[in-house]
């Protein structure tokens, strides 16, 4: 039996689904494979590009907030493309899970969703997750429908003793800024398929050709399920 499962988990949009999309991403890294190496050399190009090591996150880098607000645009996109770099290059996997606000109606609803839909996955894929001795869940309980849900699900299926809960800092986690990139380009993905994509995600990740070829379908390679 391996030692340790490591889940990162992050969301897009709002639990009251005022945005009319919610789109929930685990990132699986098994935790005796090696994630330093490809981070390591992730910062390398960093600093001999002259970029500034600033933690990923997709809202923010794309709309100029938080920590990139002083970050020039060309500078951003180059940012944009580096982390796309290292996702390519980490061995992880992952799996995300999607809701519309004209399929689910409210926070109550939502909860119930997550719950039922994460359980479920773990048991299609249970004798996977049976092969460790313990699931370290990373998640910064940004939103507690969430948090509620992750809970009951893996503590459900997996038991109590199993899943190991953990305190999560965005900032310093990498795998955790790669599930917010997952959020990030799953949440242009449903722009793009639907013709609705933005002037903002035109200006970095360009026309819908070029999305699906340099981002999209580079991430989808890394799909769990």
């Amino acid at each position: 039996m391996q030692e340790r499962l490591n889940l990162h988990i992050d969301e897009a949009g709002n639990q009251d689904l005022s945005e009319g999309l919610y789109i929930v991403a685990v990132v699986l890294h098994e935790h005796v494979v090696d994630v330093e190496g490809p981070i390591k050399a992730y910062e390398d190009r960093l600093r001999l590009a002259g970029l500034a090591d600033v933690p990923f996150h997709g809202k923010d880098l794309l709309h100029g907030n938080e920590s990139y607000k002083e970050v020039a645009v060309g500078d951003k996109k180059r940012l944009l493309t580096q982390f796309a770099r290292l996702v390519r290059s980490l061995p992880v996997e992952y799996f995300t899970l999607r809701y519309d606000k004209r399929e689910t109606h409210d926070r109550k609803e939502l909860e119930a969703r997550i719950r039922r839909d994460l359980a479920s996955l773990i048991f299609d894929h249970l004798s996977y997750y049976q092969r460790f001795a313990s699931i370290s869940v990373y998640y910064d309980d940004g939103q507690k429908v969430l948090s509620a849900a992750l809970h009951d699900a893996l503590e459900f299926v997996l038991a109590s003793n199993v899943a190991d809960f953990r305190t999560a800092d965005h900032s310093a986690r990498r795998l955790l800024q790669v599930a917010d990139y997952v959020c990030t380009v799953e949440r242009a993905s449903i722009a793009y398929d639907n013709g609705k994509q933005t002037k903002t995600y035109e200006r970095f990740f360009g026309n819908r050709r070029n999305f699906m070829q340099s981002y999209m379908k580079q991430l989808a390679r890394k799909r769990f399920v």
